[in-house]
């Protein structure tokens, strides 16, 4: 094995597992990989920590080896933390959204790996939001760690097509500085171990642990790019009940077709919920989505909007806060909201950019697909 005696630090959290259960990070160790670092992305190493909760440094109970965090005070690399490395290996689990923080983290790591002339190795996962592709490209001028590069809210990638997309594309400054890329490729570049079986034309739902707290089923994992925007609103996703992201609701949303009652209080995937203790009127999606969607769903937004304009008392929050154009990746979408565009028109409004990508998606994907057209178009 190529990494036998080597010296690496490994980017994982609690879905970085074999099909037998052992950890990543245990199974390199016992085949005398030198692990020096573990680097932990949101929600930390063992996947414990609230959304958007800063983790901290520590140390593995089991192992001993240094955890050092990518969400809290750093979110890229020092190059010190490079030093003596021979590989940075990812293996995390995605779904495949823009906004889900740790393809963020992949980019930044990404940055310092070419920035030091460390190589990466990325573990491919399936992604189960691969099959299709959908949303409108992120803008210059709204980046964060909800959406770091100009790609849509459903990319359709796996983390080694998108590490392959970030690199090829030279969308982090180290990448495009040609002599730190050169000096790169030749200890070895981006290396991905694919996922085996994996098909672009395939809904994979293959998980033996949810990716995160809040994304427990697969069915919440589909729901999500319809029902994220929520964050930015004073409408409740459902953290703090036993289904978030498959329900949406707020105290003052309790009109016709908003009749599903659910109160929010915390629990290991949210200390603080949203609406904590207060009764929401909302809809409950379905739990057992047999047919995998694929398109984002934009109606839950626009009527939620719509009823909000109509008919909130005057005590409700402002529909849109700052993280709402984060989410969206610009100001399009709480325009398009505003100036009462239909759902239908809103799509339409962002298909050419969109098709514009899947071509670029297409050159960099490496698993099968049926062409660029397997992904809808809306």
């Amino acid at each position: 094995m190529k990494l036998t005696e080597k010296s690496v630090a490994v980017v994982a959290n609690a879905t970085s597992l074999l099909p037998n259960g052992t950890h990543t990070v245990d199974h390199l160790i016992s085949l005398s990989v030198d692990v020096r670092q573990v680097w932990a992305p949101e929600h930390g190493f063992r996947g414990e920590a609230d959304a958007g909760e800063h983790v901290e440094d520590g140390r593995d109970p089991k192992t001993g080896i240094p955890i050092k965090s990518l969400y809290g005070k750093t979110k890229r690399p020092p190059t010190d933390w490079l030093e003596g490395l021979d590989w940075v290996i990812y293996d995390i689990q995605d779904v495949g959204v823009r906004f889900y923080t740790y393809s963020t983290t992949l980019s930044y790591v990404i940055d310092a790996c070419v920035e030091a002339g460390v190589p990466l190795m990325i573990m491919d996962r399936g992604n189960p939001n691969g099959h299709y592709i959908d949303g409108p490209i992120l803008k210059p001028g709204f980046e964060s760690m909800v959406g770091l590069h100009p790609i849509p809210v459903v990319h359709g990638l796996t983390m080694g097509e998108y590490a392959s997309m970030v690199y090829g594309e030279h969308w982090m400054p180290a990448t495009e500085n040609e002599e730190w890329r050169t000096a790169f490729e030749k200890k070895g570049g981006i290396e991905v171990i694919r996922c085996k079986g994996y098909s672009h034309h395939k809904v994979f739902t293959e998980f033996q642990v949810p990716p995160s707290p809040n994304l427990r089923s697969i069915e919440a994992i589909w729901h999500y790019p319809s029902l994220c925007y929520f964050e930015g609103t004073p409408i409740s996703c459902g953290r703090g009940t036993d289904a978030p992201f498959t329900r949406f609701g707020a105290p003052w949303l309790d009109g016709d077709g908003y009749e599903h009652r659910f109160t929010p209080a915390p629990d290991h995937g949210s200390k603080y919920p949203k609406f904590q203790g207060k009764e929401c009127g909302g809809v409950q999606l379905s739990q057992d989505v047999t047919t995998a969607p694929d398109e984002i769903d934009w109606t839950y937004l626009f009527n939620a909007y719509a009823y909000w304009k109509e008919n909130a008392p005057a005590e409700a929050p402002e529909f849109f806060n700052a993280f709402f154009k984060k989410l969206a990746g610009s100001n399009e979408l709480q325009q398009a909201l505003e100036s009462g565009m239909s759902t239908e028109e809103w799509v339409k409004s962002y298909y050419s950019e969109l098709y514009t990508y899947k071509q670029k998606a297409y050159e960099y994907s490496i698993y099968p697909h049926l062409g660029i057209e397997t992904y809808k178009s809306n």
